[in-house]
């Protein structure tokens, strides 16, 4: 372990700082939890927004993150990796800025959106950033430390944000992204894009200053294949090629079945499952020892993300996700008919939603984020990374929404239910058509697609 961190320490630097977006991000996103109640306080938010604008300031940061994605992809070819982190951030401290300043639904819902836009530029071009910076032996490692950023964003904005007023919990988030925008200062551009733009020189520099001297030996024929690649459209390229196409599919649907089995809205609405669950422990508490869970998970699974592979992570993590989900549906269930064993076990459900957040962690969470950054050709990863994440959002945008419908018409029991059988489509999704890519070079796991 120590002789690894040494042979590639600058390349772990460089993706912890690249990580720092990500803290930007899970603070977006876990915004509302602790925001809500601070919305429908006269002294803190004077026009009190409505049930239905309350929804639409939760969910249309997802909506936002797919208009950046959709940008950032093309864009990312055209201006670089650097570039694209630098304008991601700085959209966001300009949003957080304005969610501080102006106090009025509408533009919360507004700056919410633009908010979406520039993070999502973070953290998909982070995604592709880190799978061009690593060499094959951390990438797997580095791009789930992600997943440990994420969840130290939502820790933040969790404790952080229950005990200061709305204006801080809103400086406090632009405070992290122009820290972040400080560090990318120092952060190279990727030899990926180095090559793509005929920059043969700066690749190998980059890639010695990397220490990864065995890739800067193969510059020729990286640049043979993004040669090859570049007379045909990207998008052909991507929906032609087979390992291309193979990869949309895996990596987008695996990217549906995420989000449709809860993982945005009970991130989202952590506050909101303890206090309808009736847990004996004060919810606000329960949703800080969740941030906590998921943070000290999510750096144990990194560790195990190279030793283990994709496949059984993903496979155990899906199935126990989908047990501790069935679990919470039948215990909110018999609670709200006050059945008196739920009555009597008001504990249980900080230690389920505990043990689902473990889960999550160790493959579901992240690793579809890391298929994300290793299954593509080098000159459509831009593009391809882009619709996968696309998916992510939209149907994260769609399960958020739609659970808090769910929850005012057939309850919470039903959305858990539906979650958990997500779980289990994953699972077999899993099982049945996803590869394992550990140990295996970016042009080993094309090779293997095809």
């Amino acid at each position: 372990m120590l002789w690894t961190i040494t042979i590639y320490a600058k390349q772990i630097l460089i993706a912890l700082v690249a990580c720092l977006g990500q803290i930007m991000f899970g603070y977006a996103a876990g915004w509302p939890s602790p925001v809500i109640s601070k919305l429908n306080d006269p002294e803190q938010f004077p026009q009190t927004p409505s049930l239905s604008q309350t929804n639409w300031i939760v969910s249309i940061l997802l909506i936002g993150s797919f208009v950046g994605t959709v940008v950032s992809g093309p864009l990312s070819n055209v201006v670089g990796r650097k570039p694209c982190l630098i304008m991601g951030a700085a959209t966001g401290v300009v949003s957080f800025l304005l969610l501080a300043l102006i106090k009025n639904p509408g533009a919360v819902i507004a700056f919410r959106f633009i908010l979406g836009a520039g993070i999502s530029v973070v953290f998909g071009i982070n995604l592709v950033y880190i799978g061009e910076i690593a060499a094959t032996e951390v990438r797997g490692m580095l791009l789930g430390c992600t997943g440990i950023f994420n969840s130290l964003g939502f820790l933040l904005v969790y404790s952080v944000g229950t005990y200061v007023s709305y204006e801080m919990v809103n400086y406090i988030g632009m405070i992290v992204g122009a820290v972040f925008i400080c560090g990318i200062f120092f952060m190279p551009e990727t030899p990926i894009f180095h090559i793509i733009k005929d920059r043969e020189d700066d690749a190998r520099s980059t890639f010695l200053a990397l220490n990864r001297k065995e890739d800067a030996e193969k510059i020729s024929e990286m640049k043979m294949e993004l040669e090859e690649n570049r007379k045909s459209n990207p998008w052909k390229t991507l929906l032609q090629v087979k390992c291309n196409r193979k990869a949309l599919i895996l990596t987008s649907f695996l990217y549906l079945l995420q989000q449709t089995a809860g993982v945005s809205a009970m991130l989202t609405y952590t506050t909101l499952i303890f206090e309808i669950a009736g847990s004996s422990i004060t919810p606000y508490i329960a949703t800080i020892i969740v941030g906590a869970v998921n943070v000290m998970s999510g750096c144990i699974t990194p560790l195990f993300v190279e030793r283990f592979g994709r496949r059984p992570l993903l496979l155990t993590s899906t199935f126990v996700c989908g047990l501790a989900l069935m679990i919470l549906s039948v215990y909110i269930y018999l609670y709200n008919i006050e059945n008196p064993v739920a009555l009597d076990i008001r504990w249980l459900p900080l230690p389920v939603f505990i043990i689902y957040c473990i889960s999550n962690s160790f493959g579901f969470l992240v690793l579809p984020g890391a298929l994300v950054g290793e299954m593509f050709q080098l000159n459509v990863r831009g593009v391809g990374s882009s619709i996968a994440v696309c998916v992510c959002w939209l149907a994260g945008f769609s399960t958020v929404t739609a659970f808090a419908y769910i929850i005012a018409g057939t309850g919470t029991h039903v959305a858990f239910a539906i979650f958990s059988a997500s779980c289990g489509i994953a699972f077999l999704f899993t099982l049945i058509c996803i590869p394992e890519t550990k140990g295996k070079s970016l042009i080993e796991v094309q090779k293997m697609l095809s």
